[in-house]
């Protein structure tokens, strides 16, 4: 029996072939936060290729001590570099990349097409994900402790005008695929804007393609050519570009990080999916419907 989870043969599987195929699955990657998702099991394949465990918490950083001692070792040189600590094999050019935007439905985070709110209803999802520090400013409050660090197998792709080109032709043909339907774009799962140019392109991608729609955080600041850009950007486009300010001060549409929940300051919201209040992204909206603070819980 090919053991493909819950999704293409696996929407097929009985329960017995389903729970079978689980129990393999868990015995080869013990100690996850998520598991395969099988339709036969009650999972919705649809939204995501994974479900949350019960109980395992929000995706915290639980690293073994060998895992901690390594990492504590490459901490000089990376933050030194202003690189990710798996740049040596995680970092591709455009090139070698079989696709620069992964469908969320890969992400048990993420999930696969917009299903609450006012705006992009219906719109597949896709990530974007970058180097992070490489294309990240040195006063991102998190330059030390980004999430990335405990991410050895997520591919970063290379950043530079040839992204832009690939991703360019990549957008271009997932919006033909979609049809009628539109496609919104997290910015960026690792990385952040790094150049004026690169803010630009969007602005150019969000012009050319009606059905296109951006969202993510930028550990930018207005006042340096990149943030300034950036606010340009979302003042043109509006929620269609939806863009928070990470750890910033601004009233609204921006982000703040907090140990707990009862750390929530006044006016924000904690993150409904890492309490476990929502499935995905895909099942809330509110990054991209309001644009109230947002209050996320440090990995």
């Amino acid at each position: 029996m090919a053991n493909n989870g819950g999704y293409s043969r696996g929407n097929r599987m009985t329960r017995e072939e389903a729970e079978a195929s689980l129990a393999e699955w868990q015995a080869k990657h013990p100690g996850k936060h998520v598991r395969k998702a099988y339709a036969a099991l009650g999972d919705d394949t649809t939204l995501s290729r994974f479900v949350k465990i019960k109980g395992s918490g929000h995706a915290g950083a639980r690293k073994s001590r060998s895992g901690q001692l390594w990492l504590l070792n490459m901490r000089h040189r990376v933050l030194e570099l202003g690189r990710s600590i798996f740049y040596a094999k995680q970092v591709k050019p455009p090139s070698e990349m079989k696709r620069l935007l992964v469908s969320g439905h890969s992400n048990v985070k993420i999930g696969r097409d917009v299903r609450k709110g006012k705006l992009f209803r219906g719109y597949w999802i896709y990530t974007l994900t970058l180097e992070e520090r490489a294309t990240c400013p040195r006063t991102c409050h998190h330059w030390e402790t980004c999430y990335g660090n405990n991410m050895p197998w997520a591919t970063r792709v290379e950043h530079g005008p040839a992204l832009m080109r690939a991703l360019e032709v990549e957008l271009r043909d997932l919006l033909a695929k979609r049809g009628r339907v539109g496609i919104l774009v997290r910015l960026h799962a690792l990385g952040d804007f790094w150049s004026p140019e690169y803010v630009s392109f969007w602005d150019a991608m969000l012009k050319l393609h009606p059905r296109l729609a951006v969202y993510g955080y930028t550990a930018r600041r207005e006042g340096d050519p990149i943030g300034d850009a950036v606010a340009r950007v979302k003042a043109i486009h509006g929620r269609r570009f939806a863009i928070r300010w990470s750890d910033g001060e601004a009233p609204d549409d921006a982000t703040r990080s907090i140990r707990d929940e009862a750390d929530c300051p006044p006016g924000a919201f904690v993150c409904p999916e890492q309490t476990g209040q929502t499935a995905a992204c895909a099942t809330c909206g509110l990054c991209w419907n309001s644009t109230k603070p947002v209050a996320f819980l440090e990995h």
